[in-house]
């Protein structure tokens, strides 16, 4: 008969997914940093529509927000559970997948990019709000970065405290990233996914 008091064989230190891990590389910094790159390089036609249609019309803003939240989505999210990464990611041989080795799901996808998905959508709804204040001929007097600098700053009262938030988890993440061993964002731990080397 055992001995029910005996030490127990396994290491109970280990990480419960260490075998997933075997000879698997978390994603490195610069990798990241380039598969970001990449992203908003492919992204640019988006910020070039933007560009053009809020130089056209105040209405854009509004016109704007279901459309940018769709191409936000399907970049951030169907993307990343359809090929387990977008664009940047793949080519950079980066890829997103659950803690324990599997593919993404489709709620771990919509988590990772959640918080930045609800950010940037409450930053378009006060950028809407305030170019819907304006009176068109005070609007399309402006430039571009004279527009854009006006509609922040006549915005609503919590786009400011908005804008600090954002701020706060660009940063917070990017140390949460450094300092934990298998290089994990917030959102990551938020969707329980780990962005790790694809290479061979």
């Amino acid at each position: 008969m055992q001995n029910p008091y005996q030490a127990p064989a396994a290491d109970l230190n280990s990480a419960p997914n260490a075998a997933a891990d075997e000879g698997v590389q978390p994603a490195g910094f610069w990798r990241r940093v380039g598969a970001h790159l990449l992203d908003t390089l492919f992204m640019l036609p988006v910020v070039g529509l933007t560009y053009w249609g809020s130089s056209l019309s105040r209405n854009f803003y509004a016109w704007w927000l279901v459309p940018g939240v769709l191409i936000g989505l399907f970049y951030s999210c169907y993307l990343v559970r359809r090929y387990g990464g977008t664009p940047g990611k793949l080519l950079m041989k980066l890829r997103v997948e659950m803690a324990d080795g599997s593919a993404v799901s489709t709620k771990a996808a919509l988590l990772r990019a959640g918080v930045l998905q609800a950010l940037g959508l409450a930053t378009s709804l006060g950028l809407a709000l305030s170019a819907l204040a304006m009176d068109d001929a005070t609007y399309l007097a402006m430039g571009f970065m004279q527009r854009s600098e006006a509609l922040s700053s006549s915005g609503p009262a919590w786009q400011f405290a908005l804008s600090i938030a954002l701020q706060v988890w660009i940063w917070g993440s990017l140390v949460v990233l450094l300092v934990n061993k298998r290089r994990r964002a917030p959102h990551d731990y938020i969707a329980g996914t780990v962005l790790v080397s694809a290479a061979q």
